[in-house]
């Protein structure tokens, strides 16, 4: 079938406006005769009149007035294709655990009051996959908790983030005894415990593995999971200390289902925005700046140097 061309939907949108030719063909930028050809196509192909000629005026015929709203819609999806809105659409988020589960709900939910024709879809997965997504263009943006050892990506410190060391107080009464016992014991007594961590690929993980390699701690026992609510069960059945979160744990700690362990690891980390580098759409653009007045650290942007 021949369609009618983008100017065909213009130009019968424009005399519906006026009720003129004349004056739609000077909306259009178009001369009155190549207007009325214009016009004279688009009726053969549709196969019916669009308009009834009263004194100098074209009336749209009831069969133009059925087609307005769908061309209204087609019009809007066009001028979209070309000038993508800042404040409609869909945006494609991947994060890693933590930011997924604990910040970026609240974030988000925040962000669609503001724009209520926003959608989003978010995978969350571990740093390693979060990249992998990115670099497949699966996703637009990506929160990220574990170090970027890539150029490829554009890199954005965002938040900061405390891990923690935890212990069950029902199965190891003793854990509430660390503080007050020498530094040699109470390290000496972490590291003869069955330690419960993320998979590697997790910033997590890789967060506390830097760590251990930099106090030369080896635990005497590894178990993986690779989800932090099995970790925070398996911590409180007494299978062992988990390393997590605070964001992830907090409301167990103060209801006393787990213990924090003190310890000299340094557990702090950075939460980064992660994104191709080059075009980003209005939409995105609008999203990236709610975010960033999010953040808690100041303004800093880099190509990916892998530094946490």
């Amino acid at each position: 079938m021949n369609y009618p061309s983008p100017r065909h939907w213009l130009l019968l949108d424009a005399i519906c406006r006026w009720q003129s030719l004349s004056k739609a063909a000077d909306q259009l930028a178009l001369s009155q005769p190549a207007a009325s050809q214009a016009l004279k196509e688009l009726e053969q192909r549709l196969g019916y009149p669009l308009f009834l000629r009263q004194n100098r005026q074209l009336l749209p015929t009831q069969a133009a007035l059925d087609l307005l709203p769908k061309l209204q819609q087609l019009l809007q999806l066009q001028q979209e294709l070309v000038e993508p809105s800042p404040s409609r659409g869909e945006l494609r988020l991947v994060a890693s655990e933590t930011i997924g589960c604990y910040l970026l709900p609240a974030l988000l939910a925040e962000f669609i009051a503001l724009y209520p024709e926003i959608s989003f879809q978010l995978q969350i997965c571990n740093s390693s996959e979060v990249q992998t997504q990115l670099r497949q263009q699966q996703a637009q943006l990506g929160f990220i908790e574990g170090p970027v050892l890539t150029s490829e990506f554009s890199v954005q410190y965002w938040q900061q983030d405390q891990l923690v060391l935890i212990g069950s107080p029902q199965f190891h009464p003793t854990f509430a005894a660390l503080a007050n016992e020498p530094g040699a014991q109470s390290e000496v007594k972490l590291q003869a415990e069955r330690w419960i961590v993320r998979e590697r690929g997790s910033g997590t993980r890789a967060v506390l593995e830097n760590e251990l390699t930099r106090l030369g701690w080896t635990p005497a026992t590894v178990l993986e999971l690779q989800r932090p609510e099995a970790i925070k069960q398996a911590v409180k059945q007494g299978l062992g200390i988990g390393c997590l979160p605070l964001l992830a744990v907090q409301d167990e700690l103060a209801a006393g289902q787990l213990l924090l362990l003190p310890n000299p690891l340094q557990l702090k980390r950075h939460l980064s925005l992660v994104l191709q580098p080059g075009y980003q759409s209005p939409l995105l653009q609008t999203f990236l700046e709610f975010v960033q007045q999010k953040s808690l650290l100041p303004p800093h942007s880099s190509k990916a140097q892998g530094v946490f």
